[in-house]
């Protein structure tokens, strides 16, 4: 995989992006904090894992068109947005139809196993009464 596609990753001190599993995102105060999960191999027993923190910008937005005040208001960082994209490419890439295959079974079979433990259930509440 190409380096040069995801500089925001490379900065951010990811030599080899296609390590990369998932992410995850929120919002703490007034700090973006970005949560970078990366592929188990094999004999690892727990997933590894890079936490960052960006200040969120802080600016003023007129309101009701400038017949009343202004009210603060924050927004994300511009790299912390950029990263958010390069991620959203890498991840998306991985899932390939196979994979969505393979959840959708899965899902189907979770739920195969839930209407079958509720009709047994409703049968014994008859056989109560």
């Amino acid at each position: 995989m190409a380096v040069d596609k995801f500089p925001a990753l490379v900065e951010m001190g990811f030599e080899d992006p296609s390590e990369i599993e998932r992410y995850t995102t929120r919002i703490e105060g007034d700090v973006d904090i970005l949560k970078v999960y990366h592929r188990r191999h094999q004999g690892e027993w727990m997933t590894k894992s890079k936490k960052f923190k960006f200040k969120r910008l802080h600016k003023k937005l007129r309101v009701n068109e400038g017949l009343t005040a202004y009210r603060d208001t924050t927004e994300s960082s511009p790299f912390f947005l950029k990263a958010v994209t390069e991620l959203d490419t890498l991840v998306a890439g991985d899932r390939t139809a196979k994979a969505k295959k393979e959840d959708i079974l899965e899902e189907l079979d979770h739920l195969n196993k839930v209407v079958s433990r509720k009709i047994e259930d409703l049968k014994r509440q008859i056989e109560e009464l």
